[in-house]
């Protein structure tokens, strides 16, 4: 049967991936919204541009949009949706249709909301999409892609005061937006707090894949940058892949590889080894850069290659029985059909969170 060309970027632990990284820091929050109904969809760069819109939305959602540019980073999208009437899901198709990838979530969202949007980013991740999402005690999130928030209270250093947790959530993506790929969230600041309920066990709470806040002496902080998965395989699933910062750049390389093999690759090119060749080259060069900008460990070797193992298999699995005893070489020179199997080997830096210091007396 002919079938759509099939890209498959797949993470064991490691990576595989490409070229030209994928500009970062996108926030995408969705409102239920009934003061102007002539739109669904809305992009701003700053606060400043968000304001010259303030009559398009309630105060409330006016001031949770500004609540996310109180963070350094790149783009708000914004999706509206009627307040009466109006579903998550379709907001959700709004927001593939706009945007690529970026961190989502829901103005005061409830519970039925937030287990929507939940099952929709997991339900992304099986087809490779790298969106994300901030939620709030959504029950059974265990997904690499989804951030459980569950602080039962927060007070905003504005008027606003102390508020119940959901409405610090379109802050978070404005922060985790803000971090990106270049660094890790632990025991970052949450500037426009004063105060937080803290969860009974802090401990418990991150074992449990939850993500807390903390009061550090007079400083809101985020107790662990992690997401919510809580179930892991060693393989695709690992205790890595828990940290916020490690999926970011998982995603990152992801986004780049499969968007560059599409444009330069895809089509383009017979697939035999010499033309692999310079896919892997590329691949490689990116790796030097990502190492360059500290998002690979640049003391291990960071390489892409054929997946010789992978590629033997599909001949054996054609019934070309010979390539059982086909040496290395001769499996790369054998290109199998019109697929490219490659493999990677990659070290993804995490931030520094962990100090042991031991200092011994003469």
């Amino acid at each position: 049967m002919i079938k759509l060309p099939n890209i498959e970027v797949t993470f064991k632990q490691l990576a595989t991936s490409l070229i030209e990284r994928s500009e970062r820091g996108v926030a995408i929050l969705i409102v239920k919204d009934d003061t102007d109904k002539t739109f669904n969809y809305k992009e701003y760069s700053s606060i400043t541009a968000t304001e010259k819109d303030s009559a398009l939305y309630t105060a409330a959602n006016l001031q949770y949009i500004k609540d996310i540019f109180k963070f350094a980073l790149n783009k708000v999208s914004v999706v509206r949706v009627d307040k009466t009437g109006g579903s998550i899901a379709d907001a959700l198709n709004t927001v593939e249709g706009n945007v690529k990838s970026g961190w989502i979530t829901i103005a005061d969202g409830v519970t039925e909301d937030w287990s929507t949007l939940s099952s929709w980013i997991k339900s992304k991740e099986l087809e490779r999409k790298t969106y994300k999402a901030v939620v709030y005690k959504a029950v059974a999130a265990d997904c690499k892609h989804v951030v459980n928030f569950y602080n039962d209270k927060v007070t905003f250093a504005d008027a606003r005061g102390e508020v119940t947790g959901e409405k610090y959530c379109p802050s978070l993506i404005g922060i985790l937006a803000s971090c990106n790929v270049k660094k890790g969230c632990t025991y970052f600041a949450c500037s426009n707090l004063t105060k937080v309920t803290e969860v009974a066990d802090n401990e418990a709470a991150v074992a449990a894949g939850k993500f807390v806040l903390i009061n550090d002496i007079d400083t809101v902080k985020v107790a662990l940058g992690i997401n919510s998965m809580t179930t892991t395989d060693g393989s695709t699933a690992t205790e890595d892949m828990k940290y916020i910062d490690i999926v970011e750049a998982m995603d990152l390389i992801q986004d780049d590889i499969t968007s560059v093999f599409k444009i330069e690759y895809l089509g383009g090119y017979k697939n035999n080894y010499n033309n692999q060749i310079l896919l892997i080259s590329a691949i490689n060069s990116y790796f030097k850069k990502l190492a360059d900008d500290n998002i690979l460990d640049s003391s291990y070797e960071n390489k892409a290659d054929v997946d010789v193992e992978a590629q033997r298999l599909a001949w054996i699995g054609v019934g070309k029985i010979e390539a059982e005893t086909w040496t290395d070489q001769q499996v790369k020179n054998n290109a199998f059909k019109r697929t490219v199997f490659l493999g990677g080997d990659i070290k993804i830096l995490g931030a520094m969170e962990n100090l042991a210091f031991e200092i011994s007396l003469a």
